[in-house]
């Protein structure tokens, strides 16, 4: 880290400080200035809700409900979010204690492995707003090909209305006002994409920070005792017992980062909840689309298909963290029986019981509390996916 004492400017969250600016998201911005963006944001992420809908209640085959549902369902769930992270003020004060960690560590080794957790963050949150960029230049794209389809079909029927994005009704003629109506779902688009990098990645960032500083508790952890021998006294004065000192400040630094884990929970399993299910439902439902049209070319399930893999992807990264919350919150555990703790005093080993007792139960994230996310579970989740396509493909 270049500057501690404003970590927020270094390269390590830049996507994610850009991405929460630009969606008002960011807590460190004056209120004005956060409703200066959050409220065209949620606006056109909200707005677009409304057409969408009104075209799934007058559509008339079965395909286009089905279009027209799965992009009113991703709607609800990025208006969802964006509106749950403005008004959380967990954010803030998860944020605080990211910073708080930086400003605590006292070596070089220590920096060097929160250093290396939060850059694979960094190659995370990069990753992933490549990808959402790369959906979103497909959406945009989709008009100029239909009408290239258009100039290379002598016989085509295609209407404006087909031109754009998604599926959309406002009660007007499309033709006529194809360009406004072009506009607003362009835009809507863009504040979808700009949301979802900004709390993924906000999501992402305070994962893998609190993985970093496991790693780092375990790293001292593990160190403990290295130097003594059997001659060791186990009636050390408190004083001079350095080894004590050393589990006593990785204890205090286990609570924190407890605390910070519950701050990442309560922020996010109400987001996590409605985000999982409608994905499921949407997952589903873009699967009935491709397989009704498997046999109309490549033109026709090319939009579904894209819609299905930025879905899996997105579901995938929500569970793929929280399975590494899991596995890195039990690291002190292991450390300490790596650890030569029969060669430390007696109220050291003590304090190794506490945090082991604590380790027992390893830190989860939760959709509603009702499901922790993990590896398991997004299989389950996916293999209930798949049994509908499989179940639908018999009826065929």
């Amino acid at each position: 880290m270049t500057d501690k004492k404003d970590i927020w400017k270094s390269r390590y969250y830049l996507i994610l400080r850009t991405y929460m600016t630009i969606s008002g998201l960011w807590p460190y911005r004056s209120l004005r200035e956060r409703c200066i963006h959050f409220i065209p944001t949620f606006a056109l992420c909200f707005s677009i809700l409304i057409p969408q809908s009104m075209y799934v209640l007058i559509a008339s085959d079965i395909n286009e409900v089905i279009e027209g549902l799965t992009s009113a369902l991703i709607s609800i769930a990025f208006s969802w979010k964006v509106m749950c992270i403005m008004f959380d003020k967990n954010v803030k004060s998860c944020l605080k204690t990211i910073k708080k960690d930086w400003l605590s560590l006292k070596t070089d080794v220590e920096r060097s492995i929160l250093q290396r957790h939060v850059e694979y963050g960094r190659y995370l949150t990069t990753s992933y707003a490549v990808f959402m960029h790369t959906i979103q230049v497909s959406y945009i794209l989709k008009p100029f090909l239909l009408t290239l389809l258009e100039i290379n079909t002598t016989n085509s029927t295609k209407t404006s209305a087909s031109k754009l994005p998604f599926h959309v009704e406002y009660g007007v003629d499309a033709d006529q006002y194809f360009y406004p109506i072009a506009i607003h779902c362009y835009l809507a688009i863009f504040a979808h994409i700009f949301s979802t990098i900004a709390i993924d990645s906000l999501y992402c960032t305070l994962i893998q920070h609190a993985c970093g500083m496991f790693s780092i508790i375990g790293h001292v952890l593990e160190d403990i005792g290295k130097n003594n021998n059997a001659n060791f006294s186990l009636n050390l004065n408190k004083i001079s017992d350095d080894d004590y000192k050393k589990t006593l400040d990785c204890l205090r630094k286990h609570l924190q980062v407890l605390q910070f884990t519950d701050l990442i929970e309560s922020t996010f399993t109400k987001i996590l909840f409605v985000s999982v299910n409608l994905n499921v439902i949407c997952g589903s439902v873009t699967g009935i689309a491709m397989i009704m049209n498997l046999n109309k070319g490549i033109h026709e399930i090319a939009a579904p298909l894209s819609v299905y893999v930025a879905q899996l992807v997105h579901i995938f990264l929500q569970f793929w963290q929280a399975q590494f919350l899991l596995d890195y919150s039990i690291v002190p555990c292991e450390s300490i029986c790596r650890a030569n703790w029969y060669f430390t005093s007696k109220r050291c080993q003590k304090l190794f019981l506490l945090i082991m007792t604590r380790t027992v139960t390893p830190c989860r994230i939760t959709a509603g509390k009702i499901v922790t996310l993990s590896i398991e579970s997004f299989g389950s989740v996916l293999k209930t996916m798949m049994s509908y396509f499989t179940m639908l493909r018999s009826f065929q």
